[in-house]
């Protein structure tokens, strides 16, 4: 009996913590919620959102809780009338599911209150006038929005599949960031050695000294002397990925493809985890992959404006 009291009191509090009229489309705005209340109240013990608590929810493990899932677990109370009230206002993009991600959402909204969805970056984006008011970032479950967006595409006219494709291009950009922040420094430590070891041309850009030699870049120069073949396959490996990207990107709007997801995942690290695990990669990938970003623009203009390799002006190797 405990446990069905839990789990009606947990998704109880979604009557607090979303607005009271039906959920709005992305293309509108956001109505005002009443304040959120800081825990659930069924019994005297106060019971909070836990990631726990959404594993014990999801019964068939799929990753979400639909409404079947739901009613199993209130109907030996008789709670199951009000299932579909408290599940509509869980559900936000109103797809019929409470995904990990806005379960987090809930939980955000528990501790730091009800407005954007308890999202403390967009609440201050707003309040310094850094976001409009009617951006899809106001009440999105996204993983990882920090409310920045300077150009405003989130705005008036966006939604939900809006900024998947925006994400989809933000984890594209980051990953290969990722791959390039680490392959910069390493090509200007090695490549010479080893273009010696085989008796080939040293392809870096600068001169004989070896704090001079740059990797060939638009700023640094140099792409003239790469060979056509490797941008021949870099274009082919783009296409191919695009092309997988499209046959798993119109599944999008059926809730099925987080973006991203290309299924690789060769050390097990992801598949068959709980939620809250794959929440946690998943942030820490977006988070890695825009520090990546910021790594190699910076590394761009370092080299042109010093002349000098990144390793060099930091003191390392060569």
């Amino acid at each position: 009996m405990f446990k069905p009291v839990v789990l009606l009191g947990a998704f109880a509090a979604a009557e607090a913590f979303m607005p009271a009229a039906p959920l709005l489309s992305a293309n509108r705005g956001v109505a005002r919620r009443s304040p959120a209340i800081s825990a659930l109240r069924m019994q005297e013990t106060p019971i909070k959102l836990t990631p726990q608590l959404f594993t014990e929810l999801d019964k068939d493990a799929s990753g979400t809780i639909d409404a079947n899932e739901f009613k199993d677990a209130l109907s030996k109370m008789g709670g199951a009338r009000e299932v579909d009230k408290i599940f509509a206002r869980a559900d936000v993009n109103g797809d019929g599911e409470i995904s990990y991600d806005e379960y987090v959402r809930l939980m955000n909204m528990d501790k730091f209150g009800d407005e954007e969805g308890g999202n403390t970056f967009v609440r201050s984006a707003k309040n310094i006038g850094l976001l409009k008011s009617d951006t899809v970032l106001g009440y999105t479950a996204m993983v990882g929005n920090k409310g920045f967006d300077p150009l405003g595409l989130a705005g008036e006219g966006a939604d939900e599949t809006t900024l998947n494709n925006y994400r989809e291009a933000e984890i594209k950009h980051g990953r290969l960031a990722m791959l390039a922040a680490v392959g910069w420094p390493v090509a200007e430590e090695l490549q010479p050695k080893i273009a010696a070891l085989v008796g080939k041309q040293d392809l870096l850009v600068g001169g004989q000294d070896a704090a001079y030699e740059r990797v060939p870049s638009v700023l640094n120069g140099g792409l003239e002397n790469i060979s056509p073949a490797f941008f021949a396959i870099g274009i082919i490996f783009s296409a191919a990925v695009e092309f997988l990207a499209l046959q798993w990107g119109g599944k999008v709007e059926e809730g099925e493809y987080q973006p991203g997801d290309l299924g690789f995942d060769p050390l097990g690290l992801y598949r068959g985890k709980e939620e809250s695990v794959r929440y946690d990669y998943r942030l820490k990938e977006l988070n890695n992959g825009r520090l990546a970003m910021l790594a190699i623009t910076w590394y761009a203009f370092e080299e042109f404006v010093t002349q000098r390799s990144v390793l060099a002006n930091a003191g390392i190797g060569q």
